[in-house]
């Protein structure tokens, strides 16, 4: 089927739910998170339903903003080709990437129905563009791949770890498991050869009650010592984009959080 999927903070789930139900009044089909039965795989089934729906409904607020999961929404969403527009629930300043998207101001209670209008005559724009129906068949032909999925193509961000200084200066690994450790010893996910660096020095464990894109640093009672941000690490920290990690003296890394867009690299 296609639908709309709406992203939100849960501390935005009573505005999320009336955008759900005006929509629904509208006659259109919706997916939210909440409707996720227990034991699903819940991330392969957002991002399923993410490359099922016509559009994506990103609710803004200052707890979207810095909520890992609803970033991670928004931005698949528009790497594989899927509208996004930005509903602005309360003042946030909004991400690069979203600034350049047509987006709908609800913070002010006397426009209430022209944005409902605006965003009601968008979504039926955008359902008669992209050719998939909600409801009953549509006999609108979907356009040429090209004309849908535009110019711009931008991956789904992905958390990387850079080399500064050490041995393997250049070297950048992608986190793309649950758990990674680093050390000297080849048992490790990854090895760095160097003398200040334990056998089992550091672990970075995906940090789920935050999002996907968050990881927490763990040293593993390393001789030499694991630094974030020049202090010593005692205990696990979440990390943030743009945290400097040292093991022991010689080896430096940067914690980043990055999308590809049109083949160029940017940090989020």
């Amino acid at each position: 089927m296609s639908h709309i999927f709406i992203s939100y903070s849960r501390k935005d789930a009573d505005f999320a739910e009336i955008v759900r139900e005006q929509i629904v009044d509208a006659g259109f089909e919706v997916w939210m998170d909440s409707i996720l039965p227990a034991g699903f795989d819940w991330r392969q089934e957002i991002d399923q339903s993410i490359r099922q729906a016509f559009a994506l409904l990103v609710v803004i607020s200052p707890d979207s903003k810095v909520s890992e999961y609803v970033t991670y929404e928004w931005a698949f969403a528009l790497g594989i080709g899927i509208k996004v527009i930005p509903l602005i629930y309360k003042p946030a300043p909004l991400h690069p990437r979203l600034e350049t998207v047509q987006h709908i101001d609800f913070t002010r209670t006397e426009y209430y129905e022209q944005s409902w209008q605006r965003l009601m005559d968008g979504l039926h724009h955008i359902r008669r563009e992209s050719g998939k129906a909600t409801g009953p068949a549509s006999e609108v032909q979907a356009p040429k791949k090209a004309e849908m999925l535009g110019t711009t193509r931008m991956d789904a961000p992905g958390v990387w770890l850079m080399v500064e200084r050490g041995p393997l200066k250049g070297q950048e690994w992608n986190l793309n498991k649950d758990e990674i450790t680093i050390g000297r010893d080849i048992t490790n996910d990854i090895v760095i050869n160097d003398q200040q660096v334990s056998r089992r020095h550091v672990r970075f464990a995906r940090n789920e009650e935050v999002g996907p894109l968050s990881f927490l640093i763990e040293d593993l009672d390393s001789s030499n010592g694991t630094f974030v941000n020049g202090e010593r690490l005692s205990e696990p920290l979440a990390l943030k984009h743009g945290d400097h990690i040292v093991l022991g003296e010689t080896v430096g890394l940067i914690y980043q959080i990055i999308v590809t867009v049109n083949g160029r690299r940017i940090p989020l």
